[in-house]
C-alpha cells in the first residue's frame, strides 16, 4: 500500500490586502462625497479620517471571517483514498 501525504490546512487565499483595499474603497467615496458637499477642508480631512478608521476595521474582520472560513474547510473530501483529486460537482459528461 503507497503512504500518501495528505494535504495541510492552511490559508491559500490572498486575503492580506482586503483591509487596504476596504479602506481605499470607503475613503474615495468619503472623498468623493465630501467634495460634492463642499465640506470646509477640516471637516472633510476628518470625515475621510473617519472613514478611513470605519473600513480599515471591517475590513479586518472580513479578513478575519474568510481566513476563519477558509481554515474551517474539510479538504478531505476532495480526495480519494489514494490521494488523487476528485472533481466535485454537477458532471453531466458521466454516463
Amino acid at each position: 500500500m503507497q503512504d500518501v501525504e495528505l494535504p495541510k490546512k492552511k490559508n491559500n487565499l490572498k486575503t492580506k490586502l482586503l483591509p487596504s483595499l476596504f479602506m481605499l474603497l470607503g475613503g474615495s467615496v468619503a472623498l468623493v462625497i465630501g467634495l460634492i458637499q463642499h465640506f470646509p477642508i477640516t471637516e472633510l480631512l476628518l470625515v475621510v479620517f473617519f472613514a478611513l478608521l470605519i473600513f480599515a476595521i471591517l475590513g479586518t474582520i472580513v479578513k478575519s471571517v474568510v481566513d476563519g472560513f477558509n481554515m474551517s474547510m474539510n479538504y478531505m473530501d476532495y480526495f480519494e483514498d489514494n490521494g488523487d483529486l476528485v472533481e466535485k460537482g454537477n458532471n453531466k459528461d458521466n454516463f
